[in-house]
């Protein structure tokens, strides 16, 4: 026969597997978040990178165009000065 401590065995088994079940769920639940954040943060990461990136090519750009922006003012300053030379000699003849 069955008596009253087999039927809290088996209620005891049942939830047992109930909570084993429930267990093995919130787990995979917990597991798909953190891949969910897992992947988050490599696109933060790449999205970074790239940012990184274009922000070096344009500091590189800037340093190349500010040392031709050197070399193009010397050059002006030279035609400047040879003009001013030449306008001094042209005023020192007339005299």
């Amino acid at each position: 026969m069955i008596d009253s401590k087999d039927i809290l065995f088996f209620v005891l088994a049942f939830c047992v597997l109930w909570f084993t079940l429930f267990l093995s769920w919130l787990i995979w639940q917990v597991a798909s978040i953190l891949k969910n954040v897992n992947d988050a943060v490599s696109d933060a990461r790449d999205a970074i990178s790239l940012m990184e990136k274009a922000i070096t090519a344009i500091r590189e750009k800037f340093d190349h165009a500010t040392s031709v922006f050197a070399v193009v003012g010397k050059g002006i300053e030279r035609v400047v000065e040879y003009a001013i030379d030449k306008k001094r000699e042209s005023k020192e003849k007339e005299m």
